[in-house]
């Protein structure tokens, strides 16, 4: 029997879902290392299967959205 070695272990940190794969296969290149902050400045780094990741877009656009409308307006405006 043949030994094949090189290969990661990608487990998503939302659904759980794991995959065995080398590097450059295409599907582990299609999962996502994703970083954010949280409310008081702290980066978090999480690793999202590609389901995951397209409703982490999703929910990132909004937010994204929101944030450009809080820029947009200063405290006491009238809309």
């Amino acid at each position: 029997m043949a030994k094949t070695t090189g290969f990661s272990q990608l487990t998503c940190d939302r659904c759980g879902e794991t995959i065995y794969a080398t590097d450059n296969a295409p599907a582990a290149q299609s999962w996502r290392d994703v970083q954010r902050y949280t409310a008081d400045g702290t980066a978090i780094s999480r690793l999202l299967c590609p389901a995951c990741n397209a409703s982490y877009r999703d929910m990132a656009q909004k937010q994204d959205a929101a944030f450009g409308d809080f820029m947009a307006k200063r405290e006491g405006e009238e809309e």
